[in-house]
C-alpha cells in the first residue's frame, strides 16, 4: 500500500499490517504523507485481522486507518494501543500469544520485542512498539519486525523464534531509517538499509519483504539503498520488491 501498510494473505486469512490509507497530507505531528496509497479502503475487501505495530505515529496508523479499525474483527497491538483506542484492541506484551482461526487452520500470533530507536534508548510510551510472528500447522513462520531499529533486538528475537518455533520462512522488515529532528537528534527510528541487511543475514529467511521505505517524509533511505546493502552482503536474491504503483523505478 505504501509505507508500512501491506496485506498479508496466509493460511486462509487476510491480515492487514499498519493501516495508513490517507491521501497525501501534512499532519500536526510534522509527518507528511508524500504519496497516495496503492488503493483506498473501498478496494481493500474483507480483512480478518490487523497487525498494528503501534498507534502513536501517523505513518503506522493514520486517520483513515483509525476509522477502518472499527470494522475489523480483530486488532492486535500493544497494551498502550488498547488503552488509547479501546477494548476492541487486543493489547499484547512481548511473547504473549493469541490464536486466529481460519477456514483451514489456526494461526498463532506471537508479539515479539521491537525497539523504536537506537540500542539503550527508552522513549517511554511514545516509543512502545511490537513486532509479530505468525506460526501454526501449515503456516509459514513469518516474522514482522514492526518499527524496530535495533539489530541486537532483531537477532535476539530471531534466535528465540528459531529455538521455540522453527526456521523463519519470511521476514517482513520495516526499514527506511526513519528520522526526525524532534526525536533523538535524527537517530534512526527504524532499520537502516545496512542494518536490515545484517538482520536478514542473521535470520536467514527464505525471503525478505521490505516495508516502510516510501511515501513518507521521515524515511531517509529507500528500496534502492536497501537493495545495495543486501547486494553487498550477497543476499539480494532474498528481496521481494513490493513497492506500490508510482514507485517502481528499476532496481539497479
Amino acid at each position: 500500500m505504501g509505507g508500512p501498510t501491506a496485506i498479508l494473505e496466509i493460511a486462509g486469512a487476510r491480515l492487514l499490517i499498519d493501516p495508513a490509507f490517507d491521501q497525501p497530507k501534512q499532519y500536526p505531528s510534522g509527518l507528511e504523507k508524500t504519496h497516495a496509497p496503492a488503493f483506498g479502503t473501498n478496494r481493500l475487501g474483507a480483512v480478518d485481522a490487523v497487525l498494528l505495530s503501534h498507534d502513536q505515529h501517523d505513518d503506522n496508523l493514520d486517520d483513515a486507518g483509525r476509522e477502518l479499525l472499527k470494522s475489523v474483527p480483530a486488532v492486535y497491538s500493544t497494551p498502550g494501543a488498547r488503552r488509547r483506542l479501546g477494548n476492541h484492541i487486543t493489547g499484547m506484551n512481548a511473547w504473549d500469544t493469541q490464536e486466529l482461526k481460519t477456514p483451514v487452520t489456526t494461526i498463532t500470533i506471537t508479539a515479539v520485542p521491537a525497539l523504536h530507536g537506537p540500542d539503550g534508548v527508552d522513549r517511554g510510551e511514545d516509543g512502545e512498539v511490537t513486532g509479530f510472528v505468525l506460526s501454526g500447522d501449515g503456516v509459514p513462520v513469518t516474522y514482522i519486525s514492526g518499527d524496530n531499529a535495533s539489530v541486537k533486538v532483531a537477532k535476539e528475537t530471531g534466535d528465540r523464534i528459531k529455538a521455540r518455533i522453527g526456521p523463519i520462512d519470511t521476514a517482513v522488515l520495516f526499514a527506511g531509517a526513519a528520522r526526525t529532528p524532534a526525536i533523538l537528534d535524527n537517530a534512526p527510528l527504524t532499520l537502516t538499509s545496512h542494518n536490515a541487511a545484517l538482520v536478514a543475514k542473521d535470520l536467514a529467511p527464505r525471503r525478505v519483504v521490505p516495508l516502510h521505505t516510501d511515501s513518507w517524509n521521515i524515511y531517509s533511505e529507500d528500496i534502492h539503498t536497501l537493495t545495495q546493502a543486501f547486494r553487498e552482503l550477497g543476499i539480494d536474491h532474498q528481496l521481494v520488491d513490493l513497492r506500490p504503483a508510482g514507485h517502481t523505478k528499476p532496481l539497479t
